[in-house]
């Protein structure tokens, strides 16, 4: 119905938004140029922000740019689970059968991130999504990772992404090893108030409209709100007849409910 009702080609302000078509604000200028420095020079980097704020898309959106015959990312979606766990997804992300024991699997794992740096002279990045819920002997693994014997090279780059929790719990003296490793790190903040009317227009135009649909903005807010109240006002108009087709800067700025304020005026 909105499409139809609006010309859209597809549908906006989606909770997968296309990785292809990030927003260019501020703060993800500034996170790609971290992404780009942990790439270009190894290690690991540390990613926060608030629930829905963006932050698996802008990593998304980053490695897409990456060249696959120079790096190999292995990207981790976690769920709570045994450091075991850990490494046998790890493992299947280097096309590895995971060996039974831990100590075989670290040792299986530690030799193919040598071997595609040195014979296939593709670098590894492994992401960790959600990584605040990885219980703490997981995150003590990490660092062990990391390490290569006497050889001072870096063979893989791990980014952690997860919600503030991450840092608080990173913060413990029992992972101090790998806090100590972390070079990059950045935390994702929402829009701001003068970003916010520029990101709908981006987002009404990958869908195909360049007319704005909206009023004039009075907030800021985390990407995932903004988008779900930005597509609800959307549908409220397209369901209801003879509602204008500009939008009520208020209906972005909450949701609808029995005292939502009503649309604002719209051409006539």
């Amino acid at each position: 119905m909105v499409e139809a009702f609006f010309g859209f080609k597809k549908t906006p302000f989606g909770d997968s938004p296309d990785p292809k078509q990030v927003f260019a604000s501020q703060a993800w200028n500034q996170l790609k140029a971290r992404l780009q420095f942990l790439v270009d020079h190894h290690g690991a980097g540390l990613l926060t922000g608030e629930v829905g704020s963006g932050k698996s898309t802008a990593a998304r959106s980053f490695t897409a740019g990456l060249h696959v015959n120079l790096f190999k990312v292995m990207y981790l979606h976690w769920t709570p689970g045994s450091t075991l766990d850990l490494l046998r997804q790890v493992a299947r992300e280097l096309d590895l059968e995971p060996a039974h024991y831990r100590g075989d699997l670290a040792r299986q794992i530690s030799q193919a991130i040598v071997r595609l740096n040195q014979s296939k002279k593709q670098h590894p990045i492994l992401i960790c999504d959600e990584a605040q819920l990885l219980c703490h002997p997981a995150l003590e693994q990490l660092p062990l990772l990391l390490n290569f014997d006497m050889d001072s090279s870096r063979y893989l780059t791990l980014l952690l992404i997860g919600q503030p929790l991450l840092r608080r719990t990173l913060s413990l003296q029992m992972h101090e090893p790998l806090r100590q490793r972390i070079a990059v790190q950045y935390h994702l903040e929402g829009l701001s108030r003068e970003e916010l009317d520029a990101y709908l227009a981006h987002q009404l135009k990958a869908a195909g409209v360049t007319q704005p649909l909206f009023d004039e903005t009075a907030t800021k807010g985390i990407l995932r709100k903004v988008n779900k109240l930005a597509l609800t006002t959307l549908r409220l108009a397209a369901a209801r007849p003879g509602m204008p087709v500009r939008v009520a800067r208020s209906a972005v700025r909450q949701p609808p409910g029995p005292h939502a304020p009503r649309a604002g005026r719209g051409r006539r």
